[in-house]
């Protein structure tokens, strides 16, 4: 497909509808990305990746969040590559790191995932069957879903909405149990244990560490749920 071509699809093409990505979500042009040249630039991105974590929680704050900020914070960030859970954790939270597509795609592959985006003659390639393509256009990026000699053509508006895109196609959108049929006796098995641990975060909620975690999360987000 020419420049021509490409543009002319790009003009009459729908934008993306997917669901629960942030299109056009800015980015934070000051995290580090990796390969980190230091463990601070590592610590760096682990610590805003952390604090992401944090002000994304609906929680006061909720104890998944707590439990996955402690794994982020136990496995060390010294490494030049992001660690497997840093990397999951940064592609299903829609981290606003100022990724590149070659420094995403190359994570990707490094993790071993399979499918990851590769560079084909200045283009983005994955996933299979649907496969994918994403080519540059002057305002985003145009993309060519095919699968079994079909293609449909949708328009990204921003450029950076090819990572966010690439992050919705690498996640479990609905993980276990969530929109799965569970079983009544399991959630009737783990009920009192897990009322009992709600009942001792609740008191945790309320040291003051906590209260005042609370007060500069409002202070610092915006207004508007949670506005532009």
């Amino acid at each position: 497909m020419d420049s021509d071509e490409i543009r002319r699809q790009w003009s009459a093409a729908p934008l993306h509808k997917a669901t629960g990505v942030p299109w056009g979500m800015p980015r934070v042009p000051d995290i580090p990305l990796p390969p980190f040249t230091s463990p601070d630039e590592h610590r760096r991105f682990s610590r805003m990746l952390a604090l992401h974590l944090a002000l994304i929680d609906d929680g006061s704050p909720s104890p998944s969040t707590m439990i996955v900020n402690a794994l982020i914070t136990e496995r060390g960030n010294s490494g030049p590559d992001l660690h497997r859970l840093e990397l999951d954790v940064t592609i299903r939270s829609f981290f606003p790191a100022p990724w590149t597509p070659t420094a995403l795609a190359r994570q990707l592959q490094t993790a071993g995932f399979g499918t990851a985006p590769r560079d084909h003659h200045g283009r983005w390639e994955w996933l299979n069957d649907p496969d994918f393509t994403a080519h540059r256009t002057d305002g985003g990026w145009l993309i060519d879903d095919h699968e079994r000699g079909s293609h449909h053509y949708t328009r990204l508006a921003h450029p950076g909405d090819l990572l966010l895109l690439w992050m919705s196609h690498f996640t479990t959108r609905t993980p276990f149990p969530f929109g799965w049929a569970v079983d009544d006796g399991d959630l009737t098995a783990l009920g009192r244990p897990a009322a009992a641990v709600r009942s001792a975060l609740d008191r945790d909620r309320a040291l003051p560490y906590l209260e005042n975690w609370r007060a500069r999360k409002a202070a610092g987000l915006p207004d508007e749920r949670f506005g532009p």
